[in-house]
């Protein structure tokens, strides 16, 4: 494989078009923000990654392929199961709850992952909950690590989380997993905000309705 770094991060960074031009056949998406990733795996030991949509098989060969170790849970299963339908629906916890919550889904020591892959999750957990694992996340990461996510449209209330499977050549398939569950809007002011903490965040302009952002620790 051809070794290379993931481009440079400043504290809100903006690329153009492009990272997700379709191809036809399969319904695969380009996207930039993977192969900024595969190279953040080229250039170092092998490393701890977490994917919070679930195992996949894609995935996994995508991640091993690499030399690294894949720990893979579909959060908003876990999530759903942790909270009650009213807290759920309430949009709050109590702290403690929380706190509980991300030490089961979250079982790694300070500074342990290389690398992320949130996913859409974050819009599907109510706001507290998303803030409290990103924060999580944070400090679960080694410096430099990456973090991938993907932000669905603000005027949609709600969708089906996206089943992501990481193709060949930067490309991903993005297909949804019913049923539609409500969904958190997310600008771009948001979104910089929600990652406020980690020391750069780079936005993916897409042709598509999803933003893709990669985030570094």
């Amino acid at each position: 494989m051809n070794k290379g770094r993931a481009g440079a991060f400043g504290p809100a960074a903006y690329s153009p078009g492009g990272s997700a031009g379709l191809h036809d056949q399969d319904g695969l998406r380009r996207s930039h923000a993977l192969v900024s990733l595969a190279k953040h795996f080229e250039t170092g030991p092998a490393m701890q990654v977490l994917d919070l949509g679930g195992l996949n098989q894609q995935n996994l060969d995508f991640v091993t392929g690499y030399g690294n170790r894949l720990y893979a849970q579909e959060i908003v299963l876990g999530y759903e199961a942790f909270f009650t339908p009213e807290e759920r629906l309430r949009g709050e916890a109590a702290a403690e709850k929380i706190e509980a919550f991300l030490r089961e889904c979250l079982p790694f020591s300070n500074g342990a992952l290389g690398a992320v892959l949130v996913w859409d999750r974050l819009q599907f957990l109510f706001p507290a909950a998303a803030a409290a694992l990103v924060t999580r996340l944070k400090r679960l990461m080694a410096p430099g690590a990456l973090l991938l996510a993907l932000f669905h449209p603000e005027h949609l209330s709600s969708t089906a989380p996206l089943a992501c499977r990481a193709g060949p050549d930067g490309a991903i398939k993005a297909t949804p997993k019913p049923p539609a569950r409500p969904a958190e809007p997310f600008n771009a002011r948001a979104i910089e905000k929600l990652f406020s903490g980690f020391s750069g965040v780079k936005f993916y302009m897409t042709r598509d309705s999803l933003q893709e952002v990669l985030i570094r620790r």
